[in-house]
């Protein structure tokens, strides 16, 4: 609403959000999520844009001052996610640095705000915790992009999540088929002099 007093038309407001844990309390909520401190607007036109940093610079929003910018980041920024043309026929996503006191139930609750998902996969060790991966699916392939463009910078816990597109290959079987090769290399003795007398 404070850009749209000096801008004809905003498309786009983004927003990055964190997770974060709450203090000790009595509250059934152990998470709240919180603000990153910046966001993005797209404004229609360049002029707009510069209009707003003019009229905007420096207004208090919330307690706080506003320090616009120009963003510069989105040709990097597509490159770095794989939003590619041959990509976006993708529904999966990997998650990679999550958080080991993290759940499925918040995993769902910070990716399902950008779409429906199909399948939430948090695969798991031995003793029941999970590895510090997760596979996210969505219906289509236009919400897993929004959902890859928008928490490409997410923190979770004070970790950074790390997302890629997830291929064929990073299916759970084919990383425990992985893991097998690696513990039977390991155990195979190595080759040893052996001394007669």
């Amino acid at each position: 609403t404070v850009f749209s007093k000096h801008v004809s038309k905003v498309l786009a407001v983004k927003i990055p959000q964190k997770v974060v844990p709450l203090q000790k309390s009595d509250a059934s909520e152990t998470t709240r999520t919180l603000s990153m401190g910046f966001g993005f607007v797209e404004c229609d036109s360049e002029a707009s844009m510069r209009k707003a940093i003019k009229a905007l610079q420096g207004t208090v929003v919330d307690g706080h001052a506003l320090e616009l910018k120009r963003s510069t980041k989105i040709v990097a920024e597509k490159k770095s996610t794989g939003t590619t043309p041959a990509n976006i026929k993708n529904t999966k996503l990997m998650v990679r640095n999550v958080p080991f006191q993290a759940t499925r139930k918040e995993i769902l609750k910070l990716f399902g705000s950008f779409g429906q998902l199909k399948k939430v996969r948090l695969p798991k060790k031995f003793d029941g915790t999970h590895r510090g991966f997760a596979f996210v699916e969505f219906l289509t392939a236009q919400e897993a992009l929004s959902a890859m463009n928008a928490l490409s910078r997410t923190h979770l816990y004070g970790r950074h999540l790390v997302l890629e597109w997830a291929s064929d290959k990073d299916d759970l079987d084919t990383l425990r088929e992985k893991a097998k090769r690696d513990i039977v290399a390991s155990e195979k003795p190595k080759n040893k002099k052996i001394r007669f007398e």
